[in-house]
């Protein structure tokens, strides 16, 4: 079954539950207006009959003459008419022509306990367990000759159906609205799903599309709230996918051309070797020399290529413990001190006091490292380079290494972080371009971040934010 077919379903459901509730409620709500109804009915036919009865009285009609008007007005009216004396006992009756029930000799009606002159109402439910509606309208005292077969009561009573088929009057224009209400309640139902289906089967079919290698999607951002921000999110994801595959493509590209260098060079120097073009002892020597390197600096960037793609993908664990920053910024100093010194470049360290982070002290050392190599790379004779580290907030701590080169481009600053990336492209063989993006893996991993700044002709800032640990 498709979500079209059930939100309609669902809905018609919701609707018809809805209204049958409705129609219960009506039904139990309007039940004592109903025998309200129907004893201002019988009030109504008891009113005239009692006039009769009372001109009977004063001998101005005779009282079989009221009689027999009072049986044409059972028939007429369906209504039984009951004359009871002072006993309850039926004296007289009037039953409709068509009726089933058999009156009792005695009529028990419940009777008020304050005025036996007032008329009054109620139901009565005879032996065979029928349910009558009544109204009573006392005669005593109508009668002035005391006579054991008077009639006391005059009693009218419908069937508790005939109350019920008064409800069929109310029942018949409630039932049209309810028909009309369903619908049009279906139809906006229809309406409604179909808000909701149509844009799931556009993400659906565009799912799809990218199923079968079509990375170009994308759904109109429309509809329900819920079904909008699920259009926003799978074109989210539709462009990151498109991302991500156009990047194993330069990732699948830039690998074959790191390669083809290195590889070039052994082939070409193992060929010399066979063919016999390096003949004497020292060019052979030369060629087995290059070869050598090239398989090393190979080996470099199939290491390096796997380090970055270990840490995108989370397989490397970091040893989280206590780190003295500090202490690993003036060891990194230690290390490319004499370079500094052998290229006549001043190297500056600065560092305010800091909280103990939580990090790999080896893979933290790894990124300093990496920055402190290119910044003195890339600065010239008689230039600067700096390590300043401080507290800026509680909750974090900063390292900047600045240089004082040429700086970058601003159109390139953006890429410095990508793989294979080398903004100096004279710097050759120094790098595979997977330094800063190891680099920034692991400030990542360790939950922070690096950013660069850079100004051409003043020189690059790479500044790394790490979260300190709260002071116990």
């Amino acid at each position: 079954m498709s979500l079209r077919t059930r939100l309609i379903l669902t809905y018609v459901l919701i609707i018809v539950l809805c209204l049958s509730i409705v129609g219960a409620s009506l039904i139990v709500l309007l039940g004592e207006h109903i025998n309200r109804l129907a004893m201002a009915r019988l009030a109504d036919i008891a009113l005239p009959i009692y006039v009769q009865f009372r001109a009977a009285a004063r001998s101005q009609v005779s009282l079989n003459q009221a009689w027999t008007n009072l049986q044409e007005m059972s028939q007429e009216t369906d209504t039984y008419i009951f004359l009871l004396n002072a006993q309850d006992i039926i004296i007289r009756q009037a039953i409709p022509e068509d009726s089933s029930w058999i009156p009792p000799s005695k009529l028990e009606i419940k009777k008020p306990a304050v005025s036996r002159q007032t008329p009054y109402r109620g139901t009565y439910v005879a032996p065979g367990g029928e349910r009558f509606i009544f109204v009573a309208q006392p005669l005593t005292g109508l009668f002035e000759s005391p006579n054991p077969n008077n009639p006391e009561t005059l009693v009218l009573a419908i069937p508790r159906r005939e109350a019920l088929s008064i409800w069929a009057d109310f029942a018949k224009p409630f039932l049209w609205a309810g028909l009309a209400a369903l619908a049009v309640s279906i139809l906006i139902a229809v309406l409604l799903a179909r808000s909701v289906y149509v844009p799931i089967r556009r993400v659906t079919n565009a799912a799809e599309e990218i199923a079968h290698g079509n990375y170009e999607q994308e759904v109109p951002e429309a509809g329900p709230k819920e079904v909008k921000g699920l259009a926003t999110s799978f074109n989210q994801m539709s462009k990151q996918v498109k991302h991500s595959q156009q990047m194993l493509r330069d990732f699948v590209a830039d690998v074959s051309h790191e390669l083809r260098s290195p590889l070039t060079s052994i082939k070409g120097f193992a060929q010399a070797i066979v063919d016999g073009t390096a003949k004497d002892k020292e060019a052979q020597l030369k060629a087995a020399g290059v070869i050598e390197d090239e398989s090393k600096r190979m080996m470099r960037l199939v290491e390096e290529l796997l380090e970055f793609s270990r840490l995108e993908s989370g397989q490397i664990t970091m040893a989280m413990e206590p780190v003295d920053l500090k202490e690993v910024l003036q060891q990194c100093h230690e290390i490319f001190l004499m370079r500094a010194e052998e290229k006549n470049i001043q190297l500056r360290t600065e560092i305010e006091p800091l909280p103990p982070i939580t990090g790999d002290i080896d893979r933290l050392e790894q990124v300093f490292n990496n920055l402190l190599d290119n910044a003195l790379k890339h600065t010239p004779a008689g230039g600067k380079v700096s390590i300043i580290a401080r507290q800026p907030h509680l909750n974090f701590v900063e390292i900047a290494v600045t240089d004082t080169g040429p700086g970058i481009p601003g159109e390139q600053m953006r890429h410095v972080f990508e793989r294979f990336y080398k903004a100096d492209p004279s710097a050759g063989k120094a790098g595979a371009g997977l330094g800063l993006a190891i680099a920034r893996q692991i400030v990542r991993a360790h939950g922070g971040d690096i950013n660069i700044k850079s100004t051409l002709g003043q020189g690059t800032e790479f500044l790394v934010r790490l979260p300190a640990n709260p002071v116990i």
